[in-house]
């Protein structure tokens, strides 16, 4: 049983979580880049740990949204556990998807780190991602990257 469950605060926080955690997941399902938007802590980042490690920036992130196409996503039941002003939630995906039109399909290890804002929202400031069966992330193709960041 999950620390979190033990204490009817955390228990609290948990449950305020895991609704958050949904809310996020179906705005990723739906490439709704405003909601994700609404998601992320400011200094979010996705890092990927395997097969190659590599990090994906907040600004960058939301951009490559709408070329995730996730076909589809089985999820197994997350993990999730409260301490204080963060929450992480860790879940094992199977997924079928494409990014930028290559395939992004298998099985996925993803924990994120959730941060408890000063406005009472919970924000995902990391999420750590291990595919253990997709390859590299395909590179944005240059017409993906804004002007400003080039």
């Amino acid at each position: 049983m999950p620390l979190s469950t033990r204490h009817p605060r955390r228990m609290a926080a948990r449950d305020e979580l895991e609704a958050r955690n949904a809310a996020w997941e179906q705005a990723l399902l739906t490439r709704n880049v405003e909601a994700a938007a609404d998601f992320l802590h400011e200094d979010y980042a996705l890092v990927i740990v395997h097969p190659e490690p590599a990090t994906m920036r907040r600004a960058d992130w939301l951009g490559a949204l709408p070329a995730y196409v996730i076909h589809r996503w089985s999820p197994a039941a997350p993990i999730i556990d409260v301490q204080g002003e963060m929450g992480l939630v860790h879940h094992r995906v199977d997924m079928d998807a494409t990014v930028f039109g290559q395939d992004r399909s298998g099985l996925f290890i993803l924990t994120d780190c959730w941060l408890h804002g000063p406005d009472g929202a919970w924000r995902v400031w990391r999420r750590y991602s291990a595919p253990l069966s997709a390859g590299a992330l395909p590179p944005a193709p240059a017409s993906a990257v804004a002007d400003d960041e080039r």
